[in-house]
């Protein structure tokens, strides 16, 4: 019998202490699966540390507990104390907000930054402008929108150069994950 009640005891406070940190959590759940690109992807602790004996391998699906903000970046969680960073990988399942209705038709249209002004057409043209109004017009193939992220291949057609980016979909604006280029929907009327 006295088994039974420290046995109990120690479940009840196990229960306590897991409740505890997670009511604390500013985390959002999630029931989707993050796929990793095509290279080995590093995992990072809840602290924002880098785990150093294990990674994901490449083009392989990961259950997603939740979705964190780790030191200011998005992160998925992929076992209990692992996460990865969304940047490298793709999303498919519920985004825990409005992130999860963006399509790529939501892409179409005049994006600013600083200095240039992007309009993607439905065509898959692009135009860029500089303060200058110098245009570099292109094309574009939009690789995958899933949860906030957005993959993009950019193709020059002055100089025939190309490049990718994913960039995480807020709201209105689009941010790079490798540049920090930001750019911000205009609405004309």
């Amino acid at each position: 019998m006295k088994k039974n009640i420290i046995g109990s005891l120690v479940v009840a406070g196990m229960a306590a202490v897991t409740v505890g940190i997670f009511s604390n959590s500013t985390d959002v759940s999630a029931a989707g699966v993050a796929t990793t690109f095509d290279h080995i992807t590093r995992m990072y602790n809840r602290d924002g540390d880098l785990v150093t004996n294990r990674a994901l391998g490449p083009n392989t699906p990961w259950q997603v507990g939740i979705f964190a903000t780790i030191n200011g970046e998005t992160m998925y969680q992929v076992s209990t104390n692992e996460f990865v960073k969304a940047s490298e990988t793709t999303y498919e399942g519920p985004g825990g907000s409005e992130v999860s209705n963006f399509t790529k038709d939501d892409l179409y249209g005049s994006w600013i930054n600083d200095n240039s002004k992007y309009t993607f057409y439905e065509s898959g043209s692009l135009s860029i402008r500089g303060n200058g109004e110098k245009a570099d017009d292109g094309i574009f193939s939009i690789v995958s929108v899933k949860g906030d992220q957005v993959t993009i291949i950019f193709n020059s057609e002055r100089d025939h150069s190309g490049w990718t980016q994913t960039f995480t979909y807020s709201g209105n604006s689009l941010t790079s994950n490798s540049t920090g280029l930001t750019l911000y929907k205009v609405e004309y009327h």
